[in-house]
């Protein structure tokens, strides 16, 4: 009787336990299905149902139903109860870690209750976790589509591999092609400029909102048919921003006689300052002059000696390659001479600058540049570029000279001076001073493009020329002064130039009307034409400057569109570009 006993209250006891580890494992799993549940697209409309792990797939599998008890039809959007079928769709959902994760979405079929609709069955739609006929939920494809805009297809789709996103190039590409357009409020302070397809033959046009800097739209062609076109379809547009195109110019007035059209600054100064490179072309000889009285100048005021040209190598150039190189140069000039004869000559005899260019394969500003000279190109020289160590030199030299070579002590020195960029510059320049040094030579003390015997470009002069005085290094202001004492002509065209960059610096509208009569009548050729030039468009340009628009802007925006076209190699067409470029953040 007591064994009995025993064995009943031990067979009671494991009872309770595996009870308990039901109950247990019960609660585990409910815990872990409400946990899952959360991750799920929409947990309005789905449940959880069960889940499962494969390690050797590295994918997660979720049995998911709909919850959706009423759903409307998808044509008359009658709401219905009566399930018809049940059917199950796979579905590929964003990855959680290292994991690929499906959803086995079970959903129905219903009947349509409203005896009028063609449609008598239908699926019910789950428009916030997949659209129809869908392989994959729709914040997964949201996320490739992203990747699709911001890198394009091969490169969107290798770093959706790094994510486990298995998809491919042109899965991307459609995903982009397809994505909605944003919602765009309607604009009314536009800027338009064109952009090249292929630099000189083909191009296109953008259209930038200038209050919120987003682009608006992406026109294939660079016509004024489109662009009248366009804004007659956005009546909200009153002003319109552009360069000096006429083209663009006819079409704002055609497709929006209403708004005020603004032509920007920046173009007005660097049409200013071709104006001034093409009045230096044919003076080769004053700027070299110009820069020897520079040297001169600076000489005086540094209190130091001329020296020779640094030494700049181990070895000088031979005689054969100085005259191989000397051969290669007039080369190149007779080709230029060449070709400025062959523009001149085709000039003369009716044909269009357009076609010039054309036939001879080079752009217009090209052929409207040499068809301004009155005589073939000079020689050119060689330049050094810029460089960010030269106002610093002069400087480096002296310690230099008072026994100072270590160049991380250098470096530290001209940092509290000022110097942003690396201290390998300036060890090389270091090391320049110590080749010198051991060669013979004594350094340079003057290497400004300024002071040099062949003297700077006309272009170097006319950048320079247009430069706020305050910003000018002392050798370049010397220059400008040297110049413009030389000449009266040229001190005058300096005066002209400076009052008209006043006018634009200082937004004074107003004066313009009166610096364009005395451009006309001070008989300097370049600028009385470009002074006519600004009368033909005085609205315009009035308006660009005293207005605060300007197309800076839609200039950042061409200059995005580049990397996006050259992101797809050449190959994307309109359509692709329109996306990528309106839908970036």
């Amino acid at each position: 009787m007591t064994d009995r006993n025993a064995d009943l209250r031990g067979t009671a006891s494991v009872l309770s336990v595996d009870t308990l580890h039901e109950e247990e494992l019960a609660f585990v799993s409910n815990s872990v299905l409400a946990l899952l549940a959360r991750f799920l697209p929409d947990k309005t409309t789905l449940a959880l149902e069960a889940w499962h792990v494969d390690d050797a797939a590295a994918e997660i599998t979720l049995d998911v139903t709909s919850t959706q008890a009423c759903v409307p039809c998808p044509l008359c959007h009658v709401q219905t109860t009566r399930v018809h079928s049940r059917y199950t769709r796979t579905v590929a959902d964003v990855p959680w870690g290292a994991y690929a994760v499906r959803l086995h979405l079970r959903v129905r079929k219903f009947f349509c209750d409203n005896p009028r609709c063609p449609r008598q069955l239908f699926t019910e739609r789950l428009p916030a976790v997949v659209v129809p006929w869908a392989r994959r939920t729709l914040r997964r494809a949201q996320h490739l589509s992203a990747l699709g805009i911001a890198l394009g297809g091969q490169a969107g789709a290798r770093l959706a591999a790094r994510f486990q996103w298995r998809t491919s190039p042109d899965t991307l590409l459609r995903l982009v092609q397809a994505a909605s357009p944003p919602d765009l409020a309607a604009p009314q302070r536009i800027g338009v400029d064109e952009w090249a397809w292929r630099r000189g033959q083909r191009y296109g046009t953008i259209l930038v909102n200038l209050e919120d800097h987003h682009v608006i739209d992406l026109l294939p062609e660079r016509s004024a048919d489109l662009v009248a076109h366009w804004l007659t379809q956005h009546p909200t547009v009153t002003v319109v921003c552009r360069d000096r195109s006429a083209l663009y110019a006819d079409g704002i007035r055609r497709g929006a006689p209403h708004a005020v059209q603004v032509v920007d600054r920046f173009h007005l100064v660097k049409n200013l300052r071709e104006a001034i490179e093409a009045l230096r072309h044919d003076q080769r000889p004053a700027l070299q002059a110009a820069a020897a009285g520079t040297a001169q100048a600076l000489t005086q005021v540094a209190g130091l000696v001329a020296a020779p040209p640094m030494y700049r190598g181990r070895h000088r150039c031979s005689q054969v390659g100085q005259q191989r190189q000397e051969a290669a140069q007039q080369q190149r000039h007779a080709a230029w001479v060449t070709t400025y004869e062959a523009l001149h000559a085709l000039r003369a005899q009716g044909t269009s600058v357009t076609t010039i260019a054309a036939q001879r394969g080079i752009s217009r500003p090209t052929v409207y540049a040499s068809l301004r000279r009155t005589r073939p190109p000079s020689p050119r020289s060689p330049q050094r570029s810029g460089h960010v160590l030269r106002p610093y030199m002069t400087y480096l030299i002296q310690r230099w000279r008072e026994g100072c070579t270590d160049s991380m002590q250098l470096w530290r020195e001209t940092r509290a001076l000022g110097y942003a960029h690396s201290a390998r510059t300036v060890s090389r320049f270091i090391t320049r001073l110590r080749q010198a040094s051991a060669a013979g030579w004594a350094p340079e003390t003057q290497t400004s493009p300024y002071t040099r015997p062949q003297g700077p470009s006309a272009r170097a002069v006319s950048f320079t020329w247009v430069c706020p005085e305050a910003k000018r290094a002392q050798d370049a202001q010397l220059y400008v002064d040297q110049l413009i004492h030389a000449d009266p002509v040229l001190a005058q065209a300096y005066t002209l130039s400076q009052a008209f960059l006043a006018l634009v610096r200082e937004r004074r509208g107003a004066d313009l009307t009166a610096w364009i009569t005395e451009a006309v009548t001070s008989g300097i050729a370049v600028l009385a034409r470009f002074a006519q030039g600004l009368r033909e468009d005085l609205a315009a340009i009035t308006a660009g400057l005293t207005l605060p628009w300007s197309n800076g802007a839609v200039e950042g925006h061409i200059n995005r569109l580049k990397l996006l076209k050259r992101q797809s190699y050449g190959r994307a067409g309109v359509g692709l570009l329109r996306q990528r470029v309106m839908q970036a953040v």
